[in-house]
């Protein structure tokens, strides 16, 4: 009897252990709204200044690892023009990613962006201001709903980070 007891809890471990990870490998995943209320921080600190979040503009997903990443607009009414030229946004995660071909450890980061033309740079810069990287982004014609930030994404497990109609592909490590 205790043989087979083991036997069984062995061979629920395993099926456990294999839907996790099947769970795992899914790709990105969006989180629902009540934990990103509960995550998102009212202010961030960016270059010297404590910016708030914009709650409205801002998504939550889990990460193939199981790790979360929170991306958000925040607002700089009444911070100087070019604080408000440099930066729109923010990026917080606990595990390493990558956005567009850039990749970046778990961490804090800036987004600002400039449009060229037809097409929008996104700027990453870590808390202190310094540019990290130029971020290319792809446009999208008939984004339904259109919103200054969203992430979609989709049943192969990929995500693109929207500023608008401007994207750029979003994967965990």
């Amino acid at each position: 009897m205790a043989y087979s007891r083991r036997i069984l809890i062995s061979t629920l471990i395993v099926l456990v252990s294999a839907s996790v990870a099947q769970i795992a490998n899914k790709g990105v995943a969006l989180v629902g709204e009540q934990r990103l209320k509960q995550l998102l921080p009212a202010t961030v600190f960016i270059d010297g200044e404590n910016v708030p979040t914009q709650e409205r503009n801002a998504a939550l997903v889990q990460l193939p690892n199981g790790k979360l990443l929170l991306a958000s607009l925040i607002d700089t009414a009444g911070y100087s023009s070019s604080y408000q030229e440099k930066y729109s946004g923010v990026l917080l995660s606990q595990t390493a990613f990558t956005l567009g071909t850039k990749n970046f450890g778990a961490g804090a980061y800036a987004m600002g962006q400039k449009k060229n033309a037809d097409s929008v740079v996104l700027y990453v810069y870590d808390l202190g201001g310094n540019e990290l990287a130029q971020v290319a982004t792809a446009r999208q014609e008939n984004l339904r709903p259109l919103k200054p930030l969203q992430v979609i994404a989709a049943d192969d497990g990929s995500a693109r980070l929207y500023l608008g109609p401007y994207y750029a592909t979003l994967a965990g490590h």
